[in-house]
């Protein structure tokens, strides 16, 4: 520990000048050093993004040359007969739901009103 605050207080002054007036500044070689690690920091970042936009390009190039492929269209049109044929399953997977809460439905109408008649006495005439 103590040796990490000692090479930090040597890189420190190395790096830095205290002013007439007591403020601490970077030496002209530390500011030196400093403008060109941002300029190459720049000029790699520039390097990095015409690469990244070659990769895109080439990669919807590929997208498109696969799309207008045999295989490409083979491949999509399967893709919709099987999202065709999920929507024709889940259609009637509710329609059998729908039927069955139909029939739950009308059952329990059934029951209620066979209820009501046990409970219910006869109407008598006075």
């Amino acid at each position: 520990m103590k040796q990490s605050i000692v090479i930090a207080a040597l890189v420190f002054t190395a790096a830095c000048q205290v002013s007439e007036q007591g403020n601490v500044e970077p030496t002209a070689e530390t500011q030196t050093a400093t403008a060109e690690a941002a300029k190459q920091s720049s000029e790699a970042a520039q390097d990095i993004k015409e690469g990244a936009q070659q990769v895109g390009s080439e990669i919807q190039r590929g997208a498109e040359q696969m799309q207008q492929s045999e295989a490409g269209q083979r491949i999509a049109a399967g893709a919709r007969e099987a999202a065709q044929g999920v929507k024709q399953g889940a259609g009637e997977a509710a329609e059998a739901a729908g039927d069955a809460l139909k029939r739950e439905g009308q059952e329990a109408q059934a029951e209620v009103k066979a209820e009501a008649k046990r409970t219910v006495p006869p109407k008598t005439n006075t």
